[in-house]
């Protein structure tokens, strides 16, 4: 509610601003209520709107030199370019000139902003050493000016967003734990929906499950209530993942097409939407489901743009193509391969043992009894690595199991 009256504030200034005369002064006072009306929709991960909100204004701000604001603009077009558009070196270049404004400005909120958003776009694009100097920058920023807002985000997006797919999922753990903690301690629900939001992405990744799905279901209502779209629909795609993985098939399925359906209307997060519907075709393959259309699942595969996804995905094929009525075994070890080479050039360690576990799967099904305890024994030793105990103990009863 209170966003909503927010927004409708910024909106009638807007409206009565822009009905003034044209001079400097009032040129600026436009500026500063569009960047204003923009920050809130930043805020809670409304890209479209915050970019439709700073359209008129753009321009107009580079023309006057109107640096104070340039920041806020440079963070929307930046965003847009990366949840959106998925155009990453477009979005590096926005999100670079707010950083240096920033900087050259001295606005340390601004420079905040632009540090947990580059710190999110360079880990999404497998930079992951880059993405986290970026967020610690924005945590130093909070902590020196004891914000809990800035604190507790910068801790859940190191977890979320880099340690969790760079393999460090003791580290994603226990960074969540803490912006958890500080969320419960202040009562807020807006820092509360994010923070479940990311303990249960964390939780998934240490393969605990139950804790996961416990920690996402609380998370959902949170930031729904907060309107905080990019945090409900990421704790909505995680619990899928752990619906699926905890045997909830119709739950994960359910859960899956509502994601779909909040993002596509609002061309969010297609990475999200599409390998969503990868996994809605592995849950039908799973559930004994005929129903797949292969032409689809590579399409969807084609438009998945965003680096630290790619060998998930093709890992989501490779399982579909192996567990249909007709396995496609060939092309599913193609697949396989497809994504374990993405997964070993990207850094992404927690993929890669899930790789190495899904060959294993494989070698299993042809026969191949040696290859087959090899493959799992790189998985339990790269879970292990990564601090995902769950998963390396999944590992080592199917190893008991093959023995």
């Amino acid at each position: 509610t209170e966003f909503y009256t927010t927004q409708e504030y910024a909106r009638k200034a807007i409206y009565c601003l822009e009905r003034l005369p044209e001079t400097d002064m009032n040129l600026k006072k436009i500026i500063d209520a569009r960047t204003r009306l923009a920050g809130y929709y930043l805020s809670l991960d409304h890209y479209v709107d915050a970019k439709e909100a700073i359209a008129p204004i753009a321009d107009l701000a580079l023309e006057l030199n109107y640096q104070k604001r340039l920041p806020i603009i440079y963070s929307v077009m930046g965003t847009f370019s990366l949840w959106v558009e998925e155009d990453y070196s477009q979005a590096f270049r926005y999100l670079d000139q707010a950083f240096k404004i920033s900087e050259k400005v001295n606005d340390d909120t601004s420079l905040w902003f632009a540090s947990f958003f580059l710190g999110i776009a360079r880990s999404m694009n497998c930079e992951f050493e880059k993405g986290l100097e970026y967020f610690r920058k924005a945590l130093d920023l909070g902590l020196e000016a004891n914000n809990p807002i800035m604190i507790v985000f910068a801790k859940g997006l190191m977890s979320t967003f880099n340690y969790i797919f760079y393999g460090k999922a003791d580290f994603a753990y226990q960074m969540s734990q803490e912006s958890l903690r500080q969320a419960q301690e202040s009562g807020d629900i807006y820092l509360k929906g994010m923070a479940y939001s990311s303990y249960g992405a964390s939780c998934y990744y240490k393969g605990l499950f139950d804790e996961a799905e416990n920690s996402l279901l609380q998370a959902l209502p949170l930031c729904e209530k907060t309107a905080l779209l990019g945090w409900g629909t990421w704790g909505t795609g995680f619990l899928g993942h752990a619906y699926v993985d905890l045997g909830k098939y119709e739950k994960a399925l359910d859960t899956y097409k509502r994601g779909i359906s909040i993002l596509e209307p609002l061309k969010l997060f297609p990475f999200w939407i599409n390998l969503w519907k990868i996994a809605i075709a592995r849950l039908k393959v799973f559930n004994n489901d005929p129903d797949i259309n292969l032409s689809k699942v590579f399409e969807h595969y084609g438009n998945i743009k965003v680096k630290v996804a790619k060998g998930w995905a093709a890992r989501y094929v490779a399982e579909i193509l192996l567990n249909m009525d007709n396995p496609h075994l060939s092309e599913a070890e193609s697949w396989a391969r497809k994504a374990l080479e993405l997964d070993e050039s990207n850094g992404t360690r927690w993929s890669l043992a899930c790789d190495y576990s899904f060959f294993s799967d494989l070698y299993q099904r042809k026969g191949d009894q040696q290859k087959s305890k090899e493959n799992l024994n790189k998985a339990i030793e790269i879970f292990a690595e990564c601090g995902a105990e769950g998963w390396q103990h999944q590992a080592e009863e199917k190893m008991a199991a093959l023995s």
